[in-house]
C-alpha cells in the first residue's frame, strides 16, 4: 500500500495552468463543512490516502487546485449535501431574507432566484415568518465568501516553479504538458470515502 501523500498548496481554480494539465487532476468532492477546513484526510479516488494541511482562513471552491508533495493534482468539486433551498419570484422578499440571514453571519449562496443555506431550524422558522418557503433537499452548496470570515487567498506566484517542477514530474510519461505562468498572456483558467479531522 502506497505512503500517504500530503497536501499543502492551493491553486485557486487552477488559475495560470495549462488545460492539459488541468484535465490529468483527480477531482475531489467535498460537502462544504469539509471544504471550510484546513487539516483533514481523505482517500481519493486512485485509492491513496492524502493528508491535508492547507492554510488557515481558506474555504476550498470548486475549481480550486491542490498539489501534492508528489506533485499530483487534485481539482476540487462541491459534493451534493443537505440544503435548505429559499426560492421565490419575489426579488424583494429575497433580498429581506438575505439581509436578515446575513445579519447572522451564516454562509449563504446567492443564486437567481434562491438562497441557499445549511438545514437550521430557527432560521427555517424565520424564514416561513418573512412569508417564505424553504425546502430541505440534495444539493451543491457554494455560499458567498466573507461575511463568516472564509474566503481568504493566498498567492501561489512564489511557488510556481517549484509546483511547475512537480506536475512536470508526475506527468512525464505524458506529452509533456506546458504549465502557462502567472504572467503569461495566453493562459488558461480552469473552469468516496468521506473523510475525518485529525
Amino acid at each position: 500500500m502506497s505512503e500517504p501523500i500530503r497536501i499543502e498548496k492551493i491553486i485557486p481554480k487552477g488559475q495560470g495552468l495549462a488545460k492539459a494539465v488541468l484535465v490529468r487532476a483527480l477531482e475531489l468532492k467535498l460537502p462544504f463543512e469539509m471544504r471550510n477546513k484546513s487539516r483533514f484526510s481523505e482517500k481519493l479516488s486512485d485509492g491513496r490516502e492524502a493528508h491535508f494541511f492547507l492554510p488557515r482562513g481558506n474555504v476550498l471552491s470548486t475549481g480550486d487546485i491542490l498539489i501534492a508533495d508528489d506533485g499530483s493534482m487534485i481539482r476540487i468539486a462541491a459534493a451534493d449535501q443537505e440544503v435548505v433551498t429559499i426560492a421565490s419570484s419575489d426579488a424583494h422578499q429575497l433580498m429581506r431574507a438575505a439581509y436578515h440571514l446575513g445579519n447572522r453571519h451564516i454562509p449563504v449562496q446567492v443564486g437567481q432566484g434562491f438562497l441557499r443555506i445549511e438545514p437550521d431550524s430557527v432560521l427555517e422558522g424565520m424564514i416561513y415568518q418573512l412569508g417564505l418557503e424553504a425546502k430541505h433537499e440534495a444539493a451543491l452548496f457554494e455560499p458567498e465568501t466573507g461575511a463568516y470570515g472564509g474566503g481568504h487567498r493566498h498567492s501561489h506566484a512564489e511557488t510556481f516553479d517549484s509546483d511547475y517542477a512537480l506536475a512536470q514530474k508526475v506527468y512525464a510519461e505524458h506529452d509533456k504538458p506546458h504549465v502557462h505562468g502567472p504572467g503569461c498572456s495566453h493562459h488558461h483558467h480552469g473552469d468516496n470515502d468521506h473523510s475525518h479531522e485529525y
